[in-house]
């Protein structure tokens, strides 16, 4: 079964701090800051010679919304949600940037994806299948084993993964 059949949700609530908010494309803008960052790129995108620019990023953010449930994740700051990073929740994939580094090791990003595994399974998803992990990139291996994906198959730069539900 396809995530393109179901409706997502405008908001998750994780906690009292965290939700997921389904970005529009007006606000894809707030991603530029990340993106612009080098060390964010190559973690997530295996990027080193460059940064991405508002083009690019609503390249990315359409082609992840058209393929999946596409959220900003949001943290409560005096009042108001910031967004500080973004993931995408489909069968075929499950990207996760905490693009504000200053969330980096908070665990936020197990608790996303914790969330959406519940999700993926009430929606009736059997297997989400990872694009791939870079093979330098030890904290996505990780965090993505430990909420129970486990590696399939390899090639020279990248891991692949998958969650059967």
């Amino acid at each position: 079964m396809a995530i393109e059949n179901f409706v997502q949700p405008n908001i998750i609530n994780i906690d009292e701090k965290l939700r997921l908010r389904k970005s529009c494309e007006n606000e894809w803008q707030y991603a530029l800051p990340w993106y612009e960052d080098s060390e964010v790129l190559y973690y997530s995108e295996g990027i080193t010679e460059k940064t991405y620019d508002l083009e690019i990023i609503n390249r990315m953010y359409t082609y992840l919304s058209d393929n999946g449930e596409l959220y900003f994740i949001e943290i409560s700051h005096e009042k108001s949600w910031i967004p500080i990073g973004d993931v995408t929740l489909s069968d075929k994939m499950m990207p996760i940037v905490i693009g504000n580094k200053k969330y980096w090791g908070k665990r936020i990003a197990k608790k996303v994806l914790t969330v959406l595994i519940e999700r993926a399974k009430d929606i009736g998803l059997s297997c989400i299948k990872l694009k791939g992990i870079y093979k330098y990139n030890e904290r996505s291996k990780r965090l993505f084993t430990s909420v129970g994906f486990y590696k399939i198959s390899e090639d020279e730069k990248e891991e692949y993964y998958e969650l059967k539900l």
